[in-house]
């Protein structure tokens, strides 16, 4: 198993550490919300710096268990390294929790502020972008979850994705290429590096009139999704493809499930365990699957 450990960019603050002897997880201490200071998120040799979050009432919690499995830690690291290089995921996989599960334990690690969307194929352009409400009398137009994630640098979640619609596709091939996304209130997302080059010439108050936005560089997408066409759904386009980086996320294997059921039911026989586990397993099988079971 790859060590992990959470350690203080500076002297004098606390370790947080997962190795090989020892599989358990320090939990940070309310310290960790209130510190100036950054910390930092290591797994093998892959390192990431973690940023106190300025919301962490989005930052999921309790995902993370005490005694991280050795897929679910490659798991991990995968999405840090991707992280790292700025690039957008795309975790694929069987019907299930499986991928949002991840997804909010590598949040969780990193103590990124997530957005979360559920596609279907009722979603429209104004489910990611922006709604009509009325607020004391007037319609305003209010920023959905891919907008706010995109602006305030958080995790964008997207799940479902084979299930949207393809004429909302080109709304996220936009966000996910270019950083970019035109808002219905006449304001424009741009990339954080053509948004600070444009600073830099023009000013603030400029950019303001001509109602540009900046998209944080901290920005990224998480899409959830089943392989289709095994299972109901659209594929996804080749130019949407390319912009993820995709990984199959798989159950674990039977001996560390039992690990875990031992550790869940420590009162019952690892016998009358395994033969449950065997049994779901059996159910999971391509024999199975084509019995409707």
């Amino acid at each position: 198993m790859a060590n992990l450990c959470i350690k203080p960019a500076r002297s004098g603050q606390q370790l947080i550490c997962l190795n090989r002897k020892h599989t358990f997880l320090v939990r940070l201490s309310t310290r960790f919300y209130s510190s100036e200071s950054d910390k930092v998120v290591t797994i093998g040799s892959v390192k990431k710096t973690i940023s106190v979050p300025k919301n962490p009432e989005l930052v999921p919690k309790s995902y993370l268990p005490k005694s991280i499995p050795k897929e679910t830690m490659k798991d991990l690291k995968w999405m840090m390294q991707k992280d790292i290089l700025g690039q957008d995921i795309f975790l694929l996989g069987r019907p299930g929790p499986l991928r949002r599960t991840l997804a909010q334990q590598y949040l969780e690690l990193t103590q990124r502020e997530m957005e979360y969307v559920s596609l279907s194929r009722d979603t429209t352009e104004s489910d990611l972008k922006q709604r009509r409400e009325i607020s004391g009398g007037t319609a305003h137009y209010m920023d959905q979850s891919a907008v706010k994630a995109a602006t305030e640098g958080r995790i964008l979640v997207l799940e479902g994705i084979e299930k949207v619609e393809r004429n909302v596709l080109p709304v996220l091939n936009n966000l996910l290429e270019n950083r970019e996304m035109h808002l219905e209130d006449g304001r424009l997302l741009i990339p954080a590096q053509r948004y600070d080059s444009l600073l830099a010439d023009h000013g603030k108050e400029v950019l303001d009139e001509w109602r540009l936005v900046r998209v944080s560089e901290d920005f990224r997408v998480i899409a959830l999704g089943l392989p289709v066409p095994k299972y109901v759904g659209s594929p996804l386009d080749p130019p949407l493809r390319s912009r993820f980086q995709a990984r199959d996320v798989k159950h674990l294997p039977f001996g560390q499930q039992l690990d875990i059921l031992a550790k869940i039911a420590p009162n019952v026989d690892k016998e009358t365990l395994s033969q449950i586990l065997s049994f779901s397993h059996t159910l999971l099988t391509e024999e199975s699957s084509g019995l409707g079971l």
